[in-house]
């Protein structure tokens, strides 16, 4: 029965979009379908996938380097030696001809030569340089999936927002329906006592004047519920229109606070992140303090190809490279204290990020509370408004009653069935948002399912 109602409420909130498919999806699935879908999570993923890339590039830094390389030059002259002592010597010696008399100089290179080699290089040693940048990487990878877990979180609070607060809107536009046929009833009655001089015609009126008014609020609940129904559907990420079966529901029992924040140190997102950014600034000042220490390489070339180069020069060789800067000037010092500042920095924003938390898990849990209170007195109001208006409508049959106190007894059992569902509404909402900072946003749908949970109906109109 409560289904079929859901239906015809839905109809009359769709009239603005005709021929919108229309999809029934429990939280849950919605939950599933928005994970899959959302934009600003792919966007998160994509993130991720290009940090692990790049920590594919780091590791690249343990392995030599292989090049080849290729060089043309030209010089101004020949490079060679002064041989002229020797030649004069040799041109006195009797019996030598002229045209083998030796040249004044000895050419030991063209001016013009090419090569092509191949170039290795392998750091052997950097000063903890490269695994630093290495655990730089990893803390930054860290970091994305911290962000996508956050993300996730932020959404699913997002998604509690929107989705129960389309339900809250589709049983408000039924229950302001159901007050505004309610008040054309007692219009109704209420022109024909007026007919038979049962009442004057100012109570009439004002029954007329109560009536065009839940008309009003009938139809602003239509448009309000249409809004919500375009940001749950944005929030999914899918054109399709959702319909949430899903009941509101409020729980009178949770765990404790401790039990809050003690989750909130181990799994909140935001305070691992805060861990990430840790490491990264350790790693950073690693880093910096490997500039204090030499480099060492194993270097070596080989030739592949030459033309006019001298034969001097081997075609092959391999080395070790040492390069330690002695002097700077002053700026490793300063790069080190900079990066032991950042590490303090990030120690303070650590302990100031725990704090908040815990006063922030704190304020939602008294939110929670104060939600359940509310719904406590509620149920006795309730139960006070109906007898009421049982009274009221046979004090004004038997004309011991005005129309308004009628009207304005109507009029209060509405005002409190609709403020039961806003309380469970903004119950969830907090619920949700004490999960997502205490990093337990997968606690949401047990609670939803829980036996003892009070739902959206008062408990005698179930």
């Amino acid at each position: 029965m409560k289904q079929s109602i859901i239906i015809i409420l839905i109809f009359f909130i769709n009239l603005s979009s005709f021929g919108q498919e229309v999809e029934s999806l429990t939280f849950e699935q919605a939950l599933s379908r928005m994970n899959n879908q959302n934009y600003s999570l792919k966007s998160a993923e994509a993130n991720k996938r290009s940090h692990e890339l790049e920590r594919k590039t780091m590791r690249g830094f343990y392995l030599p380097k292989v090049s080849l390389s290729a060089t043309y030059m030209k010089f101004n002259e020949d490079i060679g030696l002064d041989i002229t002592p020797i030649s004069d010597a040799y041109r006195n010696l009797s019996g030598v001809p002229d045209q083998k008399q030796l040249p004044s100089t000895l050419v030991l290179q063209n001016e013009d030569f090419s090569m092509i080699g191949i170039n290795f290089l392998w750091p052997v040693f950097t000063g903890g340089k490269i695994r630093a940048a290495n655990q730089a990487m990893d803390a930054n990878i860290n970091n994305s999936l911290y962000q996508i877990e956050q993300k996730k979180n932020e959404l699913n609070t997002e998604l509690v927002e929107r989705y129960y607060g389309y339900r809250l809107s589709i049983k408000a536009v039924g229950l302001y329906k159901e007050a505004y046929d309610a008040m054309l009833i007692h219009l109704d009655h209420a022109q024909k006592m007026e007919e038979n001089g049962m009442i004057s015609k100012a109570q009439r009126l004002y029954v007329e004047f109560s009536a065009s008014n839940a008309k009003m609020e009938w139809q602003k609940s239509i448009k309000q519920a249409n809004t919500v129904k375009e940001a749950l559907s944005n929030t999914i990420g899918d054109s399709i229109e959702v319909q949430p079966i899903s009941e509101l529901f409020l729980l009178k029992q949770i765990e404790s606070v401790d039990f809050f924040q003690q989750a909130a140190v181990e799994n909140n997102p935001l305070l691992k992140q805060v861990e990430s950014k840790k490491n990264l600034a350790k790693a950073n000042y690693n880093i910096q303090r490997s500039d204090y220490l030499p480099t060492v390489a194993i270097v070596g070339n080989k030739e592949l190809y030459q033309q006019d180069l001298s034969h001097l020069v081997p075609n092959w060789f391999i080395g070790v490279n040492l390069r330690w800067t002695i002097f700077d000037g002053v700026s490793r010092t300063y790069k080190v204290k900079s990066a032991k500042a950042t590490m303090n920095m990030v120690e303070y924003i650590d302990n100031k990020a725990k704090s908040d938390i815990a006063t922030y898990i704190n304020k939602l849990y008294n939110e929670l509370q104060m939600h359940v209170e509310q719904m406590t007195t509620m149920e006795k109001t309730y139960q006070f408004a109906n007898e009421y208006l049982r009274v009221q409508k046979k004090a004004f049959a038997e004309g011991f009653a005005t129309s308004k106190d009628v009207v304005d007894a109507e009029l209060t059992v509405n005002k409190v069935k609709i403020g039961r569902v806003k309380v469970m509404n903004d119950y969830v909402l907090s619920l949700a948002k004490l999960l997502e900072f205490s990093g337990q946003t997968n606690l949401f749908l047990q609670y939803s399912l829980r036996a003892d949970r009070e739902k959206e109906d008062f408990p005698e109109t179930k």
